[in-house]
């Protein structure tokens, strides 16, 4: 279990991530993609609100201007969708889990 003392932090260095990753050719898209799905419990709906409105302006940006392979632009497709169905309704106490 990840146990993080400063949870807005930690939530902004991860949307952070997603931002770097977007338009990369890299490993990172996949390992950033992943570890989101990973820790459902850091997505509230701030984050999620931020998150989709990236990924929708990447969508957007990326069918004028096409910088990335196929593969990543499905690893977004993917996250996008999975961020769409979560629940975050229970986030603060699904949060209260990775407090220290």
């Amino acid at each position: 279990m990840l146990k993080i003392k400063d949870i807005y932090s930690f939530q902004d260095i991860v949307i952070c991530a997603l931002r770097y990753a977007l338009g990369r050719k890299t490993y990172i898209t996949d390992s950033v993609a992943e570890f989101i799905k990973e820790y459902p419990e850091i997505i509230n709906e701030r984050v999620k609100k931020v998150m989709l409105r990236d990924l929708n302006e990447y969508i957007d940006r990326r069918r004028v201007f096409c910088s990335d392979d196929e593969c990543d632009y499905q690893t977004w497709l993917s996250l996008k969708e999975w961020l769409e169905c979560i629940d975050v309704t229970n986030a603060n106490t699904n949060l209260d889990k990775l407090k220290r």
